[in-house]
């Protein structure tokens, strides 16, 4: 479900909403022939439209408009009426069919007037039609350029469709907890004697009132709606402090009772709540995107990994593995300083020792005991608040990472320094084959494979990354791959990338500074680093292997990461020791840059000695 209609439930608890429920994806497939596969098509057009930069979006449109265009399945109507009777909604019951779609209401766009609302609906075949109408809305034209300008056409659909009883409504409207513009608490009312979903809507206008912060209500002309104004004022401060922001109602009253029919954060005074103590948290992987809108816009980091690892997260689920817990945070330092009981609260979602704190795009990774975060983000807060990302650390007793091949084995490399230390290429690693049954030396053989191949399938070419700890395997990340690896069964040579090279040594020697460049933030697998941007060590390794004409071979005692700043430059890599699946070997492998781990072949490097191998893999 989408936070819109999980705020809506939730609400229901303790102020008077109308009776509702929702369907979403699980309803969908019940409801319509071949939906997964259509919503499966729509979801990769939408990626297209991104990825295109919209070219060719009238194309794109029309065929996501005929996908669009359901079929309903013939036990539809006998699940529509289970859903109806389980919510305590009548057969006969008047209904609003309303949207909540997981790009609704956002700190930018707010998407108002994009998606159908269908108000009286009476009967089933009308229920139908009103359904279908609302999820429609969802990929509509005005949804998908309104999404373009938004910026995430590729973002997914994640829309929920809310059946809700309707009000007979002699009065409704709208009102905010807070000034709208400047942030002060003081209420806006807006009223109509009708549906308010005429003046939301723009059809009517409606009729203004506010009460000040004294108490002091101005409402001209309504003398006879005080009461109700007080009531309404009231609902919208009770709505506010439920959602922990100032708020956004929507309301109605039938003559017996004031209604609650929405509730959402004000989005226009971002700047003025800042100005007062703000600490606040949500899942970063586990929580939909509406429940993001507060912390928008994300830093680069943040939807780095909320688009990567919240489906990593979601696949895991499915497997019954763990997959790291990551709270995205937005405070400042008046507000984590004063909310000791609430700061306690945050720290104890946290079961492991040792987090992660991503803060800026200048202050990433930092490995820190959990003990410690407070004292670290007491020195890195200011006034205004920031928005930052803290992971737990998934040490445990070694990291793995798995690879499918093109022979449909599968190869796992393990080491007890740890997955980073694999990644960043400074392990002490060790690697078999898995053939989907025991392999000796590698617990869990059998699973790993599944998943592998099941992750394969899943989200293509990939290696999986685990740690494996006391209580078993956690599922941490994956990297994209353009190429597989192969293992080579010569002990004295081993291939990380085929080719041949030959040539003078460029010698990387054991640097402490290189370790730590490797395992920052700053080295990625998506791109090769400027030599330059890493530091003087780089830069002038950069330029040893631009005195040899790019005919040089890099020596090193171990594939770093940051390494992958000379592969533009060298003809070729020889390790002491090595990765198969560290970033560097993976990057080595997809430009077509020969390497090899040879401790003969290193040691000649070290003599200054011209150095060649032909690193060829059996048919």
């Amino acid at each position: 479900m989408t936070s819109k209609y999980d705020t809506l439930n939730a609400l229901g608890r303790h102020l008077p909403v109308p009776t509702l429920t929702a369907l979403s994806d699980a309803d969908f497939r019940m409801l319509w022939r071949d939906y997964d596969e259509r919503a499966a098509a729509i979801a990769e057009l939408l990626r297209t439209v991104q990825v295109t930069a919209a070219a060719f979006l009238d194309q794109h449109i029309a065929r996501i408009e005929a996908l669009a265009e359901l079929d309903w399945n013939e036990h539809a109507d006998l699940h529509l009426r289970r859903r109806l009777d389980e919510a305590g909604l009548a057969g006969d019951a008047r209904l609003a069919v309303r949207s909540s779609a997981s790009v609704e209401d956002g700190a930018h766009h707010s998407f108002a007037g994009i998606f159908s609302t269908r108000l009286d609906v009476r009967g089933l075949d009308a229920l139908k039609a009103a359904i279908l109408e609302v999820w429609r809305s969802g990929v509509s034209r005005a949804a998908i350029v309104e999404r373009v300008r938004a910026g995430n056409a590729g973002m997914r659909i994640g829309m929920t469709v809310i059946l809700q009883r309707m009000v007979e409504a002699r009065v409704a409207g709208v009102a905010f907890s807070a000034d709208p513009v400047t942030g002060k608490p003081q209420t806006w009312i807006e009223l109509v004697e009708s549906l308010g979903d005429a003046m939301v809507s723009g059809a009517e206008k409606g009729r203004a009132a506010r009460l000040t912060e004294d108490g002091q209500l101005h409402a001209a002309g309504l003398e006879a709606h005080h009461p109700l104004l007080r009531d309404v004022a009231a609902l919208a401060r009770a709505a506010a402090d439920a959602i922990g922001a100032p708020a956004d109602i929507e309301w109605a009253a039938d003559g017996e009772r004031l209604w609650l029919l929405q509730a959402r954060p004000i989005t226009t005074v971002a700047g003025a709540v800042d100005a007062g103590p703000c600490f606040e948290w949500v899942p970063l992987y586990a929580s939909d995107d509406d429940a993001l809108t507060g912390f928008r816009p994300l830093p680069a980091f943040a939807q780095y990994f909320r688009s990567k690892r919240k489906p990593l997260a979601d696949f895991a689920a499915l497997h019954g593995v763990p997959a790291g817990n990551a709270m995205l945070v937005r405070a400042n330092r008046a507000g984590f300083a004063s909310a000791r009981e609430r700061r306690d609260a945050w720290l104890a979602r946290f079961t492991l020792p040792t987090v992660v704190l991503d803060f800026s795009d200048a202050v990433r990774q930092q490995i820190l005991p959990r003990e410690a975060l407070p004292g670290r983000l007491d020195e890195l807060l200011g006034e205004s608040a920031s928005n930052f990302v803290v992971r737990e650390f998934v040490a445990g007793d070694s990291g793995l990472i798995t690879q499918a091949c093109e022979d449909g084995s599968v190869v796992c490399e393990w080491s007890a320094d740890g997955l980073l230390a694999i990644n960043r290429g400074i392990a002490t690693t060790s690697t078999a084959t898995l053939s989907g049954g025991a392999t000796p030396g590698v617990d869990d053989a059998q699973r790993l494979f599944a998943i592998t191949h099941e992750a394969v399938d899943r989200f293509g070419p990939i290696q999986l990354e685990w740690v494996r700890t006391q209580r078993g395997l956690h599922l941490i990340d994956f990297s994209p791959l353009a190429t597989l690896a192969v293992l080579d069964e010569d002990d004295e040579l081993r291939i990380i990338s085929p080719g041949f090279a030959a040539g003078l040594p460029v010698v990387v020697g054991t640097d402490s500074h290189l370790e730590d460049v490797s395992v920052s933030a700053t080295v990625s697998i998506n791109a090769i680093p400027s030599a330059e941007s890493l530091g003087p060590a780089l830069a002038r390794l950069e330029a040893d292997l631009r005195e040899h004409g790019g005919q040089a071979i890099v020596v090193s005692p171990r594939p770093y990461a940051a390494l992958a700043a000379l592969i533009p430059h060298a003809r070729g890599f020889v390790f002491e020791q090595a990765s198969m699946l560290c970033h560097l070997s993976i990057l080595l492998r997809e430009h077509g840059v020969p390497a090899v781990e040879s401790a003969r072949l290193y040691h000649l490097g070290l003599s200054g000695a011209r150095v060649s191998f032909a690193a060829a893999q059996a048919a």
